[in-house]
């Protein structure tokens, strides 16, 4: 991972020997009425490389160019980034002018950045956050490098007004920002090597840091009860199963977190097929269970002492002579009927049946899950916000503010009313979709509700989020992670301010 390196503020003087070494690239802040910030704002040739730039400082700019007739001797690129009218960067504008940042170094010639912007500690963890978000390059599987495509600085050196204060935060930020790396990878893996199988050998490396990994697959799926799971997953040449996952915290006794995320590693719809445009795209259907595994990682890196368990619901919800077809009538964990009207509504399934196991076994103060589930949830709310959906008020407001610390954003979206019938079957219990007008989001929310039982239960609906779908400045195309800083944050949250029986 890119490293990150904060530096006091007057600790480097760009134009002349310094005991860190030359950069390859230098940006400077450049605010719309204050000019140039930070260290080098006195510095002889900055409104000239602004004027060459054409950079008028406003937010959300970032102009980097080749360094001739550069203010910094020795430097390759110099660049400016466009602080708007603010007096001081908070961590909400310093993430996404990291990101910015971030997209102009990563080119070939790049390898180690200098960026004073003239900051605080919060805001250069934030900043650094952003920056290394946005240079790392996607997995490449190329049989011969793409130079350009993927570029990237192995270093970047921030100077800050406290480096002291900034270091120890980085140090309890990196391990997330380093999950989310390793969730994107996982999600960008082609389903031929990212199989059940090796989804839960992903897993399985968890054990070195201290997390307890068991797995229920084979006949022990049906003998559990676990048949939703099954369901799904019975027509895959790769098995399905039940990944459990248990950081024990300070007390490997008490109620724990649980963590639920939706690992269906290729989804070709089943019987109820989908078409074939875009469904390539389908090998990140396990994005739900990327960001699970991601937050018990840094749970585990972290040491944290609140208890969470994880349960990543596997399957691979393939087309064959033994696939579950639409109109089966399986059991769920929870005994309830489930009739199965769609197998492209395979998600929800899988999840029931992990919430459930969850209740039952290991009684959790509060229970989140998260899939790439629904359409509607981008139809609805589009790229930018996930769908949040509760049974209770005090869950939706802890997730909430843990979207608002991560910058992961959700919006609380409706559950279905108490005389809501639309799940209502002939033969069963409930069916898994409802067919209309109703946005779908809302039905397989109530589907799970189902499932969740008494307890305080939170879904987070990230079809929109999980993937960017274009490249920009804030963005790589392709996964992004989604929901690994956020259930950090949530951790992190619940460390320091415990749920209470009140909660509920």
């Amino acid at each position: 991972m890119l490293r990150i390196r904060f530096v006091g503020c007057d600790a480097v003087q760009p134009w002349g020997a310094s005991p860190l070494g030359g950069a390859d690239a230098w940006i400077a802040g450049h605010a719309t009425s204050l000019g140039v910030r930070g260290g080098v704002a006195g510095l002889y040739g900055w409104k000239r490389t602004a004027r060459a730039l054409g950079s008028t400082g406003a937010a959300g700019e970032c102009r980097l160019a080749a360094a001739a007739g550069s203010p910094v001797p020795g430097c390759g690129f110099v660049g400016l980034a466009g602080l708007g009218d603010t007096a001081e960067l908070v961590p909400e504008t310093a993430e996404p002018l990291g990101r910015r940042i971030g997209a102009a170094v990563a080119r070939p010639g790049i390898s180690r950045v200098f960026v004073d912007v003239g900051c605080g500690p919060e805001a250069a963890i934030a900043l650094a956050t952003g920056l290394v978000l946005r240079a790392t390059p996607p997995m490449s599987l190329r049989s011969k490098p793409d130079a350009e495509a993927e570029a990237c600085p192995t270093e970047a050196v921030i100077l800050t007004r406290d480096p002291a204060l900034a270091a120890d935060g980085w140090q309890r930020r990196e391990p997330a920002v380093e999950a989310t790396l390793w969730a994107r990878r996982l999600v960008n893996a082609p389903a031929n090597t990212l199989t059940p199988a090796g989804l839960e050998g992903e897993a399985r490396s968890l054990g070195d840091l201290g997390v307890k990994v068991s797995v229920i697959a084979g006949t022990d799926l049906a003998k559990t009860g676990l048949n939703l799971i099954q369901a799904v997953g019975q027509a895959s040449a790769v098995p399905p199963r039940l990944v459990v996952l248990d950081w024990p915290g300070a007390n490997p006794e008490a109620a724990p977190l649980a963590l639920i995320g939706k690992g269906i590693t290729f989804d070709t719809g089943g019987i109820s097929i989908k078409p074939a445009l875009h469904m390539e795209e389908m090998k990140g259907d396990m994005g739900g269970a990327a960001a699970v595994l991601g937050a018990l990682k840094v749970a585990a890196v972290r040491n944290s002492p609140l208890r969470v368990v994880g349960l990543l619901a596997v399957a691979e919800n393939a087309v064959g002579g033994n696939a579950t077809r639409p109109g089966d009538v399986i059991a769920a964990r929870d005994g309830t009927t489930v009739e199965i009207v769609d197998t492209d509504a395979e998600g929800r399934l899988v999840l029931a049946d992990a919430i459930a196991h969850a209740r039952l076994v290991y009684t959790p103060f509060l229970t989140v899950d998260l899939a790439t589930l629904t359409g509607a949830v981008v139809r609805s709310l589009g790229h930018w916000r996930a769908g949040l959906f509760s049974n209770l008020d005090a869950a939706a407001l802890r997730v909430e503010r843990a979207a608002l610390a991560s910058q992961e954003p959700v919006w609380r979206l409706p559950m279905p009313g108490p005389d809501d019938d639309r799940l209502d079957s002939d033969i069963a219990d409930v069916k898994n979709c409802g067919w209309g007008t109703v946005p779908d989001a809302i039905d397989a929310a109530g589907f799970l509700g189902r499932f969740a039982g008494e307890g305080a239960w939170a879904h987070l609906d990230i079809a929109g989020t999980a993937d960017a779908p274009a490249t920009t400045d804030l963005e790589r195309q392709g996964p992004k992670g989604y929901g690994v800083r956020l259930l950090a944050e949530l951790i992190a949250d619940l460390e320091t301010d415990p749920w209470t029986p009140s909660s509920d």
